[in-house]
């Protein structure tokens, strides 16, 4: 899990996927209901000009990297979300994002329990 102190390196970050393979770079950082950071933003596509949001759950800083447990093709393939990161994400974007994310959901953001899970696959973690 990144913690509020590891939010400032996050932004500009390179994201790899779970293989390795690079995915973007950090934009923004959305808290959830307590104030962690909980999505990331990842400019993605021709100059970073799409982005996709990425739960840091499961995520890991390795060096100056973001590593998440899932593909680059899932991240690519996420729901479009326009929210400011001010504030935490509308409960039904973040649900919609958790689930496309095969993470668990009982209700909010704080309700949230488990480890990602990739569909049809073992827990990560």
């Amino acid at each position: 899990m990144i913690t509020i102190e590891q939010v400032r390196m996050l932004t500009g970050s390179d994201v790899h996927d779970r293989n390795g393979d690079r995915i973007g770079g950090v934009g923004r950082v959305w808290p959830d209901d307590a104030g962690r950071p909980a999505w990331a933003g990842v400019r993605t596509g021709l100059f970073g000009l799409g982005e996709s949001l990425i739960p840091l759950e499961g995520a890991r800083l390795d060096g100056d990297r973001l590593v998440v447990p899932f593909d680059r093709a899932l991240v690519k393939e996420a729901p479009d979300v326009d929210a400011p990161a001010d504030r935490p994400l509308p409960h039904d974007v973040a649900r919609l994002l958790s689930e496309h994310y095969g993470l668990f959901w009982i209700g909010t953001e704080r309700d949230r329990v488990g480890r990602p899970r990739l569909r049809g696959r073992r827990s990560i973690g």
